[in-house]
């Protein structure tokens, strides 16, 4: 439903608004003095109304009504033909003087008179339209004249010059429009009437009187608040009048205003592109401060711009294969705009344009997102949140989709690193143009990356920023100190050693952050290549190149296993050695497979038993304690270590043990690593102790603890698992004979305390494995030792997760500790006929 106004704009200099001098005749008073006319004249003016009334195609009702105003002296004929050849509707049919004269013989005489025409058109050099009419209508029948006072000449617009138009060079037209442009002026009896639809709308002119040498020259803006209108598509018209009747069409045309979601700052909302939809609309109001948008969990790739208050594209974004979209912009001077346009309370405003893109072009596909509107995010309790407050300290303040606030540590948020990160990276040999296979594949979460080239290579590197055009890239090359300054694309030729490239992506909002690559070509110059690196396969260089250069004291031993790759994983992918959790990773369990443990263990699909045996998939930082060498160590641990690692456990804070203590002492005794002791303990037993032989009272064994879940091999029955473990705290391996071996007892069995199944199952441990060989995590879930025993056999536990998860607890607690620069030693396995590719993991 449209809003009907009837006010005209408001004519105004840039200086500030000025009243209009004079109007155009359009009012008429109902005293006028008119006469009422004698029969012979009236016959006239009925025939004078009638024509003049088809020039705007008025209605039957609408002629009836002017002649009897007419024939009652309410208004006189000549008053009624001014008031129709100088109307809106008249002047915007484009009438030149030559039709208008043509126009006004016909009304008034019935017929065209060229003789006439000609001579209305000579007298309209020197006289108004409205002075015209006067004359004619006069000249046929004094007593149908005009009742007011002729203007004269009146102002005169001539020249007009359109600059932009009102509508917008997009699809759709949003914010307040503005046509531009420049016009002569004879006075300043200037006005405009604007039209949607035929209805008479808001709208604004001001002008600019540059009348230097008395020529009358000025620039004018036209402004339109499209918020005023409906959704849907629109008729639109703007037209410029003068005094002297005429009027010239500045701005028109067919515009569609989308129909707009409003969203708030600070608040996150739900949102789709419904199928068969190209596009969805947002407004919001960002007040007096900058605009942020960030759209997360997206179902399919989009492209998300970003107006301004009036409508004019501010940028685009889109960032195909993230889940995550950005929008920014600055703070609008609207007291700038006002002042422009003369529209007063103008908002800090932004329209927001979701469009389809790659994938998600297929319009009959729904597509979802959430959008957060707040400079920074967060994925916390399984929701995005807006951060709204932070207290500068430790504290922020996070806003849920209902609108609930939660004040939690900015370490726990689950803030999400977008600001100033990257979107894309493109490098490639600049001569061949073929890909640079950095390490690892480029993640926009991932901030450092190595590659080893091996001989001379020239490179090109381009980038964007996951903030689009908000956002500011800076590639800076550094060799030995010789630092170059690089353009996106840029051909560099690797010189021969370590070479540092660095992406700086400045945010929007000032703060920046650096994605790091660390090339090597050929030797370095601190002997690593060749004291470490030439001892492994080629494939290996680039990752261990990667963690060398972030941390230098590691030690990196090769472990040749003699074993063909696909022979060791066509092993640990049989017999359900490799287990994985239905209801953890359903896309991970291979199809039709059976429960091999309560409640949902399952085996895992060859993929997934790929990339976990690839020892190149966990070359970072985070990821390379799944080959850490397992003893104990003095000078790294400590009571302090094994409590980072058990904080929030069910081993934490406990009133009945000192668990942090226990689990130390053990690792000691043991010549074990304590951070491995109480890493096993969390993965076997459950963060929280779910498994009843953390508590020592599963039914029918109670009392009776394994916190290593020794012994507890999988069977089919439902919870076999755990009972086996209780057999075997009890009895060890002669469950059913009820005899303890010698070498059981040095294992502290029966474990009937939580102290005695620590230790002693720390004594088991190390005998069991780590003594034998298998004293990494790699090697204590893949049996491929070349010890001359049996492979895949001893294992210490079926999930494929195991090495992967409990290193990364190990990284987290070294992390917490500051411990993660000292001189640890790993032992990477070498398998032959190593796939060329890493693997993936499923969707």
């Amino acid at each position: 439903m449209f809003i009907r106004r009837p006010e005209y704009f408001a004519v105004a200099a840039l200086g500030g608004v000025l009243a209009v001098a004079a109007s155009v005749i359009t009012a008429l008073s109902l005293d006028t003095g008119i006469g009422e006319p004698d029969r012979r004249s009236m016959k006239k003016a009925e025939d004078i109304v009638a024509r003049t009334a088809e020039l705007t195609s008025c209605s039957e009702e609408e002629i009836k009504i002017a002649r009897s105003r007419v024939e009652d002296g309410l208004v006189s004929c000549g008053d009624y033909v001014i008031s129709v050849m100088t109307s809106p509707e008249y002047l915007l049919q484009g009438v030149s003087d030559a039709r208008f004269a043509s126009d006004l013989c016909n009304v008034v005489y019935g017929e065209i008179r060229q003789d006439e025409v000609e001579h209305i058109i000579e007298d309209l050099k020197d006289h108004s339209r409205i002075d015209a009419i006067d004359k004619v209508v006069s000249s046929e029948d004094k007593d149908l004249r005009a009742s007011g006072k002729s203007p004269g000449r009146g102002s005169v617009i001539s020249n007009v010059s359109l600059e932009s138009t009102i509508d917008s060079p997009e699809q759709y037209t949003v914010g307040i429009r503005e046509a531009t442009g420049t016009y002569t002026a004879t006075g300043d009896e200037v006005r405009t009437d604007f039209f949607v639809d035929g209805s008479l709308y808001y709208g604004y002119l001001k002008f600019s009187d540059n009348n230097s040498g008395g020529n009358g020259y000025r620039e004018f803006v036209l402004s339109w608040d499209t918020a005023d209108c409906a959704p849907g598509r629109h008729e639109v018209y703007a037209l410029l009048r003068s005094s002297d009747g005429r009027g010239t069409v500045i701005s028109g045309g067919e515009i569609t205003i989308p129909d707009r979601i409003t969203i708030t700052p600070g608040s996150v909302a739900q949102s789709d592109l419904p199928g068969g939809q190209a596009t969805a609309w947002y407004m919001i109001d960002c007040g007096d401060d900058n605009c942020y948008i960030n759209f997360a969990g997206l179902s399919d790739d989009i492209r998300v711009s970003l107006y301004d208050l009036k409508g004019d594209l501010i940028g685009t974004n889109e960032n195909p294969g993230i889940p995550y979209a950005m929008l920014r912009g600055r703070k609008q001077d609207t007291q700038s705009v006002a002042e422009e346009t003369g529209i007063s309370g103008v908002s800090n405003c932004y329209y927001i344009c979701v469009s389809r893109t790659g994938s998600g072009s297929d319009i009959d596909k729904d597509i979802f997102y959430t959008m957060i509107q707040s400079r920074e995010c967060a994925y916390f309790d399984g929701s995005y949140m807006a951060v709204t407050g932070d207290d500068g300290k430790d504290k922020v303040k996070l806003t849920d989709l209902g609108k609930n606030t939660y004040e939690v540590d900015r370490k726990k948020a689950g803030i999400i690193p977008i600001n100033g990160a990257l979107s894309g990276l493109y490098l490639a040999d600049s001569v061949s143009g073929d890909p640079v296979n950095i390490y690892p594949d480029f993640d926009f979460l991932t901030r450092d990356y190595a590659y080893y080239a091996g001989k001379s290579k020239s490179i090109a590197l381009r980038s964007t920023a996951l903030e689009g055009f908000s956002a500011d890239i800076t590639i800076t090359a550094d060799s030995y100190g010789n630092e170059i300054n690089l353009e996106q694309g840029q051909i560099f030729d690797l010189p021969q050693g370590e070479t540092l490239i660095t992406c700086t992506v400045t945010s929007f909002d000032g703060t920046s952050d650096s994605y790091r690559f660390y090339f090597l070509n050929g030797e370095d110059s601190g002997g690593f290549y060749g004291n470490t690196l030439s001892k492994f396969p080629e494939s290996y260089y680039s990752g261990l190149w990667l963690v060398h250069s972030l941390k230098p004291n590691y030690v990196f031993t090769p472990y040749y296993t003699n074993l063909s790759f696909d022979t060791a994983l066509a092993a640990e992918d049989s017999k359900g050695r490799s287990l994985i959790q239905n209801s953890t990773d359903p896309s991970y369990v291979k199809p039709n497979s059976q429960v091999y443990d309560k409640p949902d263990w399952m085996a895992a699909k060859t993929e997934v038993v790929s990339y976990y045996m690839d020892p190149r998939n966990f070359f970072t930082p985070q990821k390379i304690f799944s080959f850490e060498l397992l003893g104990f160590d003095p000078k790294v641990h400590t009571v302090e270590g094994v409590k980072e690692i058990i904080r929030g456990s069910f081993m934490d804070n406990s009133d009945e043990y000192d668990f942090a203590r226990i689990i130390y002492e053990a690792g000691e005794n043991a010549g074990v690593s304590p951070y491995f002791l109480a890493s096993r303990i969390i993965q076997e037993m459950g963060y929280s102790g779910e498994s009843a032989l953390s508590r020592g009272d599963l039914t029918g064994w109670e009392g009776y603890y394994n916190y290593y879940n020794i012994g507890a091999y999988a069977t089919t029955e439902p919870g076999g698992a755990v009972i086996n473990g209780a057999k075997y705290a009890q009895w060890g391996r002669d469950w059913e004979g009820q005899a303890i071996t010698e070498t059981e007892a040095s294992y502290l069995l029966p474990w009937t305390s939580v102290e005695k199944a620590i230790k002693g199952g720390a004594v088991w441990i190390a005998s069991g494995y780590i003594d034998r060989g298998q004293n990494t995590l790699y090697f204590q879930k893949f049996d491929v030792l070349d010890d001359g025993t049996e492979k895949y056999n001893h294992q210490y536990a079926q999930n494929i997760q195991m090495a992967y998860s409990e290193g990364m607890r190990y990284y987290r607690s070294y992390d917490s500790i500051g411990m993660t620069d000292a001189g640890f030693e790993f032992i990477i396995p070498v398998y032959n006929n190593m796939p060329e590719s890493y693997g993936s993991l499923p969707e």
